[in-house]
């Protein structure tokens, strides 16, 4: 009810009951000062109006809470379980039904899911908007939204093990804060309210002293990729400082941050952490430059895996940062020294000068699901059109001094639609984007390997049909050109 139609409407009653004088010869142009019952009977309506927007329209509410540990780069959270039996029983189906209703099973009651908004407590009729048939995205009010700039949580209905996965939306919520939010069933007329708390928690501060360093360090070359180079350290003395038989036994892995406090969360590699400018941990930004990982598959228990940010890092850079291993209260600190230094190239360029080939390049894959590719040397007829290393070709690759016009070479730098440098391929083999494209096909490149690779669009190629798309690269370095007459045969999925 709006203030100004509740004020006449008090006026209005409160002049019949003799209240205050409102009689025909009254001065109404003077403002109206409320008297006392006038607000005293706002208040009341007000609280009225506040009830009824609070009011959770439900035969059964069921309360729960889920205390969620802050992450940056997680969207981990805690599971909360329903009391299905609860809403079988008050739906009067069996408990199987309501899970199988609820999964939108073929045959299964018709179990709609819904949300209430928090700040009206009206019904959100949409079912789901996040992963699961029953869930939804909430923002800090506990009002349904999409995922993105303003989503705090998401619950997600498991229908195997009746629990809601509650998550947080990664570096949105912060400490102490509070979000509650109403998910909801309905079959037939009756009606159920989850009401899920979730509290948002810090992680507890580490204390545990450091009782031993290792100091590390490692040569490595300017990176194009995240791919790392290991740095060996002395396990058994790390198992023998913190009193543990294993590794696996490690309880947390730790990197230094600027204020001397602790990263305790991975946001890089396995177990690991990106390293700033500086050498502090601070997470993964356009001013990281080293990443640790430790541990996964064909894991060697004494070695760090050192990453880079690719082409961040230069030739006489140099890096120090702290990164450890807790457990059993006790730290086992590595201070780790990254040293860039040039690559020691063992090619030799071909001798001549630059020159012009044109090659016919055929690409072929079955259809896949993925983004699966295959490859085609190219290593020697690069590097002898060019007369430069694989090494020189790939760093020109990195700078961007290489290039690839499709169909056409042109006097303006090419506009790359897929892996740099590479095109996504319309039907007439043009260059298009990723929506419009059939297949993709780039040049691959490290310090030893030069290669053309592909695949197929999951969505836009048929799996029965397959495609063919045939088109012209035209590849530029050094003041040479490789003209590569190329096509990509897409052949219909191999049925398993």
């Amino acid at each position: 009810m709006k203030k100004h139609l509740l004020y006449a409407a008090l006026l209005g009653g409160l002049c019949s009951l003799g209240v205050t004088s409102c009689g025909d010869n009254e001065d109404v142009s003077r403002e109206h000062v409320l008297t006392d019952a006038e607000i005293a009977e706002m208040a009341r309506q007000d609280s009225i109006e506040e009830a009824q927007r609070n009011q959770i329209n439900a035969d059964l509410i069921l309360e729960y809470t889920a205390d969620i540990t802050l992450s940056t780069v997680a969207y981990d959270g805690a599971q909360v379980t329903v009391e299905t039996d609860k809403i079988a029983e008050l739906f009067g189906i069996s408990e199987e039904d309501l899970l199988a209703g609820i999964a939108l099973e073929s045959g299964a009651p018709e179990i709609t899911g819904f949300a209430i908004e928090g700040s009206t407590h009206a019904d959100n009729m949409t079912a789901s908007n996040s992963n699961s048939t029953w869930g939804h995205w909430f923002d800090a009010k506990g009002d349904v939204v999409a995922w993105g700039t303003s989503a705090m949580v998401c619950c997600e209905f498991n229908t195997e093990d009746k629990f809601f996965n509650v998550m947080q939306y990664p570096g949105h919520l912060t400490d102490g804060q509070t979000v509650k939010v109403i998910e909801g069933l309905k079959y037939g007329e009756k009606r159920v309210a989850v009401v899920i708390t979730v509290n948002a928690h810090g992680a507890a501060a580490i204390t545990a002293p450091v009782v031993s360093t290792q100091k590390l360090s490692i040569d490595v070359n300017p990176a194009s990729t995240y791919d790392l180079n290991n740095v060996q350290f002395n396990a058994d003395q790390v198992k023998a400082d913190l009193g543990i038989s294993s590794m696996d036994d490690v309880e947390k892995f730790v990197a230094v941050k600027s204020d001397g406090s602790y990263a305790q969360e991975s946001d890089a590699g396995t177990n690991g952490f990106w390293f700033d400018v500086d050498g502090y941990a601070s997470g993964y930004s356009d001013n990281s430059r080293i990443y640790t990982s430790y541990g996964g598959d064909e894991w060697v228990e004494n070695e760090i895996g050192i990453g880079q940010y690719p082409g961040k890092t230069a030739v006489g850079d140099s890096y120090t940062f702290n990164y450890g291993f807790l457990a059993n209260n006790k730290i086992v600190m590595m201070e780790i020294t990254v040293n860039v230094v040039a690559y020691n190239d063992p090619e030799t360029a071909p001798e001549g000068t630059p020159e012009e080939k044109t090659i016919d390049v055929t690409l072929t894959k079955n259809y896949t699901t993925d983004y699966a590719n295959v490859q085609y040397d190219i290593r020697d007829v690069l590097r002898q059109a060019f007369k430069m290393t694989t090494y020189q070709i790939h760093s020109a690759r990195v700078s961007g001094d290489l290039k690839i016009y499709c169909k056409e070479e042109s006097s303006e730098d090419p506009e790359y639609t897929a892996d740099v440098p590479g095109y996504w391929l319309g039907e007439d083999g043009s260059a298009v984007k990723f929506a419009e494209g059939l297949g993709w096909v780039s040049l691959g490149t490290s310090e030893t390997e030069l290669y053309l690779y592909g695949g197929n669009h999951p969505e836009n190629v048929s799996p029965t049909a397959g495609a063919t798309v045939k088109t012209t690269y035209i590849i530029t370095c050094n003041g040479g050109k490789v003209t590569v007459n190329l096509t990509l045969q897409i052949d219909p999925q191999v049925e398993e």
